[in-house]
């Protein structure tokens, strides 16, 4: 005779859940300084001094929310295509995630950004698919810069986001693949 597992049935999101799930909200759609204490407790349903009490500060609220988003926001290469595809694929992811989490990401994360699309730049010259005299690290740097650039301009048009990775990916790949 085996062992059956029990079937828990769904918690309810903690209060320290609650309050980083409402302070996400609060500091993607008014950032850092426009962001409210206040709202976030009234939204999470606590009041501000709990926020305090987990957090001790908005910074150490915003700085646990950066790494929450940080962390489920995974930055690999796809594997198995070609280093124009797997640019492709993440360029669109940057676009997309810098868009949806643009006061949220931290330093680090935008550091790996760079350090993955620079990897793939160098994949590509390794694989003779790029020229060898472009500089991995400052295509990296223009593709992030810009896939958070647009994101600050657009504010909330995917569409928009969407069609500009398009050609952000095109530029990068014209100006990269041999001739």
């Amino acid at each position: 005779m085996g062992l059956s597992a029990r079937a828990v049935p769904d918690q309810p999101p903690s209060r320290r859940q609650r309050i980083l799930s409402a302070a996400e909200a609060e500091f993607a759609e008014h950032g850092f300084a426009g962001a409210r204490v206040a709202r976030i407790a009234a939204v999470a349903g606590v009041n501000k001094q709990l926020l305090f009490h987990y957090f001790q500060s908005k910074a150490g609220l915003h700085e646990a929310v950066a790494t929450s988003v940080a962390n489920r926001s995974t930055l690999e290469p796809p594997q198995g295509k070609t280093p124009a595809e797997r640019l492709r694929v993440t360029v669109q992811y940057l676009v997309r995630t810098a868009q949806d989490h643009r006061a949220l990401l931290s330093d680090s994360w935008v550091s790996q950004a760079a350090d993955l699309v620079a990897s793939i730049i160098e994949d590509g010259q390794r694989s003779g698919h790029f020229r060898d005299d472009v500089d991995p690290e400052a295509i990296a740097e223009v593709v992030v810069d810009a896939s958070f650039g647009k994101a600050f301009s657009d504010q909330g048009k995917q569409r928009a986001g969407e069609k500009f990775a398009g050609s952000l990916v095109q530029l990068v790949i014209d100006h990269a693949t041999w001739r």
